[in-house]
């Protein structure tokens, strides 16, 4: 039970503090994560930046699953983790920008619209098992301390 990759992503406006973000992001995916930012025009002609941070290896990935903390991962378990896992093998994580960027790891509502950064964590899954059974095990691993 394992996860092949993470990658986590902010957009963000010009006026946005580039280097908070990055550094938010540097933290929630690990130290030795892949940067990337690209600068884009927004439909409306203003400037755009994507930040994204991604890692390829399977410590690393855990790693960033594990900093969600025990409380969020029970929520996502609570809530239905089979409605955050796409037909490719991804779960899907949104945290409170406001709140990563002050070093806490907070889940967004989809009740609330909110500035976010969105998580897309690669399943690690064989034939014989399903997606959805990889990552439920592992993260009551990680709530058990096992």
């Amino acid at each position: 039970m394992s996860l092949h990759s993470v990658a986590w992503r902010i957009n963000a406006s010009a006026i946005d503090n580039i280097d908070l973000l990055e550094d938010s992001l540097k933290w929630i995916t690990g130290e030795n994560a892949l940067i990337e930012i690209t600068k884009n025009k927004s439909f409306h002609g203003s400037e755009q930046y994507s930040v994204m941070a991604k890692t390829q290896k399977r410590k690393e990935s855990i790693e960033s699953l594990k900093k969600l903390g025990i409380k969020n991962l029970n929520l996502i378990l609570e809530e239905g983790i089979g409605k955050r896992i796409d037909e490719s093998k991804n779960l899907h994580i949104r945290l409170e920008l406001k709140s990563l960027v002050a070093g806490e790891v907070c889940l967004a509502s989809s009740k609330k619209s909110t500035a976010t950064a969105k998580g897309k964590f690669k399943i690690e899954s064989y034939p014989g098992e399903t997606a959805l059974e990889v990552i439920t095990k592992l993260i009551e691993s990680i709530v058990n301390g096992l």
